[in-house]
């Protein structure tokens, strides 16, 4: 599939943003409980002045759609164990792994490998109804988006599945609990902050 590259700019591997996904060990966290995945392809229009957010493309290799990337923001970024949907074709678009994702597979590939495709169906199934429900909603952009809201979810989850354990096992002090809470309060008010710098910036990349 060729773009037009006087107005996309591509990334793909070795992009940094894509190395960083691929190598940091934190991500499969990210990719396998909360369904969080990177296309391999992500077209940047460089004809456009709007945040980086309203900027980013997807395209499909299967029916050559390039579709808008907020379409896969809110809660379709979400649930995309076994790629990005394609709402036009319903075919996967290509997504890339995370390499503790794939050990970690490997691994537990005996309890989950069996299932994989009836899996699968009533994932797309469920995927075709997500963007049939959300084909109508407002548009996504950066403005309203909120980046506090994304930064504290993020902050609770990391807690709920990294500390909360701990707790409910009883070994823990109120102390390390109070300690928790503040070092996942801030992390998740970081990570709506960074979110907020690159995806809602407006220079040019």
């Amino acid at each position: 599939m060729d773009f037009d590259t006087n107005k996309y700019k591509v990334w793909k591997l070795p992009h940094p943003m894509l190395i960083h996904w691929v190598l940091n060990p934190g991500l499969a966290f990210n990719e396998l409980i909360l369904g969080q995945r990177v296309p391999k392809i992500t077209l940047i229009d460089k004809t456009s002045d709007a945040p980086l957010m309203e900027r980013q493309y997807i395209p499909c290799p299967h029916c050559n759609t390039i579709h808008n990337g907020t379409l896969w923001a809110k809660q379709a970024a979400f649930k995309n164990w076994f790629g990005l949907f394609c709402p036009k074709c319903e075919n996967i678009i290509p997504c890339l792994w995370n390499l503790t994702s794939l050990v970690l597979l490997a691994a537990t590939f005996p309890l989950w490998g069996w299932f994989r495709r009836p899996l699968e169906s009533k994932w797309r199934s469920f995927k075709k109804n997500q963007f049939i429900k959300n084909k109508d909603l407002e548009p996504i952009t950066a403005k309203n988006t909120s980046w506090l809201k994304m930064g504290l979810i993020y902050g609770i989850l990391m807690f709920c599945f990294m500390s909360l354990p701990k707790v409910i096992n009883g070994d823990v002090t109120s102390k390390y609990i109070i300690t928790q809470i503040l070092i996942w309060l801030v992390a998740g008010l970081a990570f709506g902050g960074v979110m907020k710098l690159f995806l809602g910036r407006r220079k040019s990349v």
